[in-house]
Order: structure tokens, then sequence, then C-alpha cells
């Protein structure tokens, strides 16, 4: 079992499974990842739960310190839930059988897509560059930010990502694995390489 954080590669026997939260392989949006994170979600959802539970009960009880511990201790539990199960990372599930079958699956509920093993071409790591299109949102949100006195820190610059991809012999490409840090990159194709006993170009 491989475990790198970002990742987890566990084989047994003839079936490799690659694990990861971090598969993005397109640009995303530089304004809402900067300003929207999933523990402002989880926090945002938790107050509105408590704010409706305390109008409904504010016109029949009358609101007490112990309320107010209670609305402390519910904020908490309804954060940890809503970041665990309502917004959490997606995942990427990739199985590669040699028995002939290559799985992919994103998500909870996201269909499982089968591949041929021997309509795979090859798997390569790709390097993609990101810069951000509109400037003029970028610099009014630092701007914001900076008159709230607070800096969001990577905001706005230039992007980098390494991505595995699977190459198949109808050119088709599925990016399953990104990161920042091209050795990440490559430990994880080379892994599958080896596994799956591709031979390097």
């Amino acid at each position: 079992m491989d475990n790198k954080g970002s990742y987890k590669i566990d084989i047994e026997g003839s079936i490799l499974k690659l694990r990861t939260s971090s598969f993005r392989g397109d640009r995303g949006s530089f304004l809402h990842s900067g300003i929207y994170n999933r523990e402002l979600a989880s926090s945002l959802a938790s107050g509105a739960v408590i704010l409706i539970v305390v109008f409904v009960i504010a016109g029949s009880f009358k609101i007490t310190f112990i309320h107010f511990v209670l609305a402390v201790l519910l904020f908490g539990a309804l954060f940890l839930f809503f970041r665990t199960f309502i917004f959490s990372e997606p995942t990427l599930l990739a199985v590669f059988d040699k028995g002939g079958k290559i799985f992919i699956k994103k998500g909870l509920i996201g269909r499982k897509n089968l591949y041929h093993l021997d309509a795979l071409m090859d798997i390569k790591v790709n390097r993609r560059t990101f810069v951000p299109e509109n400037i003029d949102g970028v610099k009014l949100v630092e701007k914001v930010a900076l008159q709230h006195g607070t800096v969001i820190p990577g905001f706005g610059r230039k992007e980098e990502l390494f991505t595995v991809e699977l190459e198949f012999k109808n050119k088709k490409q599925i990016t399953i694995f990104s990161s920042e840090l091209p050795s990440e990159a490559h430990d994880v194709m080379l892994k599958l390489k080896e596994f799956l006993e591709i031979k390097n170009a």
C-alpha cells in the first residue's frame, strides 16, 4: 500500500486501486477558489441551521445561557457533518485489473466507467499552466480583502499542474491524478506503468 496524502495506491494480486481527491485537469475558477472553500460553505450551512432553530424555538422558550452553549455545540456537530458528508472532497477511484479491465469512478454516487486494458496505449505526465483571465476581477477581490485586513495566499497567481493521464488507442485521454509537484505525478505514473508492465517510451 502506498499512501502519500494526496493519493493512495493498494495492490491486491492482479488488481491495483488508485484513490485520490486530486484529479483536476482543467482551469477551475480563480475567483471562486479564492473566496469560497468547503470550510466556509460548511460554516454558512451550519449557521443557517442554527438560525432556523433559534427562530423556531424563540417564540416558545425563553433564550437562556444554556441555549447559547447548546447552539455552539450544535454548530460544531453540524460543521463536522456538512464538511464530512455534504461538502466533502470529490474522490476518484481507478481500478486496474490485469484480467483486462479498467474501472474509473468519480464521487460516491458517480457512474462507473469501464475501459478495456488492451485499449490503453500509454500513461503519461502532462504539464498544464493556467493563468487568470479576469485580471480586473482578481485585483478587485485583492483590494476588498486588503480593506478587511485579509490576505488570500496564492490568489490570482499562475497555476501549474502536472497531470497523470491515460491515453487510449482511440485518442481518448482521461486525467486520473494531478499535483503541483512533478515528482508526485511521476511517482504515480511509474507505479502504474510498473504494475501494468508498460515500458517507458
